[in-house]
């Protein structure tokens, strides 16, 4: 039975990786890999050798023949992203849903658990997560409205991702939409400049100023 492994990589700090995905990843016959260059650092300071094989959102059918291909041989393939848990905002569900639809080869689909900003900030949270909704990134323009909508709508916390160049937008627009919140927002998780910021959103726009503008964002939005 082939065998294709979700493995988690560290969001910053490359001391956060389990012991089991160093050694799957060692002893797989294939990495596929969000970017190459990315985990080729990853790879050389924990001196692995594995071969590696672009996989990302813009992979097309022929990239997924190959993996199939590779699967039917009876080899066994480990999928990383650039940094945390495959398939959350990060390329891996389209490739797991496509697998499992494989009738003529016997696949086995496992995790590898490990690094992940989403569960790293609500670790940190002092808002009451135990129930919350997640919608990842909001859209860079269309549908915007409606998702801070969502948002502003939503009976539980929200959590939500964010690039640098859009923080401040995106800030902007959830105080419109959902009205001035107490939120978390984690920037930087496990980094050098790694910080959890706590407070309205309101002051969260004053606060992360064009010189705090580095690393992406997890907002955990509290209900109304």
């Amino acid at each position: 039975m082939s065998k294709l492994y979700i493995v988690s990589t560290p969001i910053g700090n490359l001391k956060d990786i389990t012991l089991r995905a160093l050694d799957i990843l060692r002893e797989v016959d294939l990495v596929l890999a969000e970017d190459i260059r990315v985990t080729k650092k990853l790879f050389s300071h924990y001196d692995i050798k594995t071969a590696l094989f672009s996989f990302h959102k813009f992979s097309g059918k022929s990239t997924l023949k190959k993996i199939q291909d590779f699967l039917e041989q009876g080899k066994d393939i480990a999928l990383v992203t650039d940094a945390g848990t495959p398939g959350i905002s990060d390329p891996g569900q389209w490739l797991i849903a496509e697998i499992s639809r494989f009738r003529n080869v016997d696949i086995s689909i496992l995790p590898v658990p490990g690094p992940s900003s989403l569960s790293a900030t609500l670790s940190v949270s002092d808002i009451d997560c135990s129930n919350f909704t997640f919608l990842g990134f909001p859209p860079h323009k269309k549908g915007r409205q409606t998702f801070f909508k969502k948002v502003a709508q939503s009976e539980s916390p929200v959590i939500l991702f964010e690039s640098p160049h859009r923080i401040l937008k995106t800030l902007k627009e959830l105080e419109i939409y959902a009205g001035d919140r107490y939120c978390n927002v984690g920037r930087e998780l496990t980094k050098v400049y790694e910080e959890i910021f706590r407070g309205k959103i309101s002051e969260a726009q004053k606060h992360f100023v064009d010189e705090k503008q580095r690393g992406e964002f997890v907002l955990i939005v509290d209900k109304k």
